[in-house]
């Protein structure tokens, strides 16, 4: 997954060089926005109490005044944008620091080519933000007791005992598969190092065979594990990182845990205590008025809205929650889970985890040396790892993300995306609906934005030069 460059004015390293080089971006964006003449405003974090939602009240100063506001503003367009060029039918977000909101947009409609505006409480597809939700549920089975992260997890799931291995990572054909060392375990299996494909677009031999025996089109999970285990690991468990079926074992070793069905659990243990009520791997008749359409977008075509069961998110049709893709969210849902992991396992009165689990969720686990020259190896993406479930900031810089180390973040399928920041106390969510070979990915732009409008705490208050700039 390409990472966007960003100016290296964004990273911390270059404000401890020069710390006034942070407003060089922010001033110069401030007199292209006057030159460009007023623009509508993004909601504030008081309009958007406004619109049912309860926000804290806190002593401190308000969070907005982190933020220089016309690069705040740029976030807003950039957003936006994305529906005013053809590509999405709406999009949301929230940027959410110290728990209060700061700045909300919504733009276009639920439907395509209708007249209902999205809201915060509009239902969306998540696809694989649903893996922190799976590696969170597991996270609390442990704290239980139930499994240690040492265990092989064929303890749980004895059909994938005898597990093959490929002769090397992304071989592309069958020769030289043999017997693998040992079965991952079910750390491996939270941070992807197990060594299962995942299908997708990738040729290698072992995502081949995922596509062809079609792991995914399995009806139960009995299925499932049976097509599963006739393809190889991609490589020994333990020594790569490679995106995969992972999370979807997770929620089947959750269900065998606990002799609840993934959603029921997911219900009970997290979307209930913490106030998730459109949360779940369906939609009912009723929240079906509010689940966004689901549409794909070609370049130099229009936006055409995709048909079948994923449209309509019937539970008849779906008959496998999956773990690693099955949720569908809101924004006011999702940013209660992130912000139940900023607050380390605990919100409103609601203990999840212990800051201990939130602690692991949250580590890089792909840090994979080649033994001759001490380089990093199969990296999950440049400047990042991954953490349980998660993407996880390794290095500010060479990320072009602009978010601080331990930063950690992930995207669904569908374009929608989620970071937490613990160094800053940020919450970000935001929602599309793509179904397309063309990538629409807003995270990045968002990130940027968001990072070149944040005060650092060289300047904790805002510059008397703002006001010249703006008016």
């Amino acid at each position: 997954m390409p990472l966007m460059q960003v100016h290296p004015l964004s990273g911390e390293d270059s404000v401890q060089k020069n710390p006034l080089a942070k407003f060089a971006i922010p001033m110069a964006l401030s007199l292209a926005l006057v030159a460009c003449g007023a623009r509508d405003e993004p909601k504030t974090s008081a309009e958007a109490g406004d619109s049912g939602l309860e926000l804290p009240e806190r002593e401190t100063q308000p969070a907005i005044d982190s933020f220089y506001a016309p690069v705040l503003q740029r976030l807003d367009e950039d957003m936006r944008s994305y529906v005013t060029s053809g590509k999405v039918a709406n999009i949301g977000y929230a940027l959410v620091k110290n728990g209060e909101w700061v700045q909300t947009g919504y733009y276009g409609t639920r439907t395509l080519g209708g007249d209902d505006p999205v809201d915060e409480h509009t239902i969306y597809r998540i696809y694989s933000m649903t893996k922190p939700v799976t590696a969170v549920a597991l996270l609390m089975l442990m704290e239980e007791g139930r499994f240690s992260l040492d265990d092989p997890i064929t303890r749980y799931l004895p059909e994938l005992e005898g597990l093959r291995v490929t002769r090397s990572f992304g071989a592309s054909d069958g020769q030289g598969v043999r017997a693998a060392s040992r079965p991952p375990t079910m750390r491996e299996l939270l941070t992807h190092t197990a060594g299962f494909a995942y299908g997708a677009e990738r040729q290698d031999y072992a995502n081949r065979l995922f596509r062809e025996r079609n792991v995914e089109g399995a009806q139960t999970n009995e299925e499932y594990l049976k097509r599963l285990a006739g393809v190889p690991l991609m490589y020994e468990p333990g020594t790569a990182w490679a995106y995969s079926a992972a999370s979807d074992l997770q929620g089947i070793i959750v269900e065998r845990l606990t002799g609840e069905r993934l959603g029921t659990f997911m219900k009970e243990r997290i979307f209930d205590p913490l106030g998730m009520v459109d949360t779940g791997f369906s939609v009912s008749n009723e929240q079906r008025a509010r689940l966004a359409d689901f549409t794909a977008w070609t370049p130099g075509q229009s936006l055409t809205r995709v048909t079948g069961p994923m449209q309509d998110m019937k539970a008849a049709d779906l008959p496998r929650d999956a773990g690693g893709h099955g949720l569908v969210s809101t924004i006011a849902d999702y940013q209660r889970f992130a912000q139940m992991l900023l607050q380390e396992g605990s919100l409103d009165g609601v203990t999840l985890l212990n800051p201990a689990s939130v602690a692991l969720l949250r580590t890089n686990g792909t840090d994979f040396r080649n033994p001759e020259t001490g380089f990093p190896i199969h990296e999950s993406a440049r400047g990042a790892g991954f953490g349980f479930g998660v993407g996880v900031v390794t290095n500010t810089i060479r990320s072009g993300l602009g978010a601080p180390e331990g930063t950690y973040f992930w995207d669904g399928a569908s374009g929608t995306w989620f970071w937490i920041d613990p160094m800053h106390d940020i919450v970000f969510i935001g929602m599309i609906q793509s179904d397309t070979v063309t990538p629409v990915r807003p995270r990045r732009t968002a990130m940027v934005d968001v990072y070149h409008a944040l005060f650092t705490d060289y300047f904790p208050i805002k510059p008397a030069v703002e006001d010249e700039a703006v008016n």
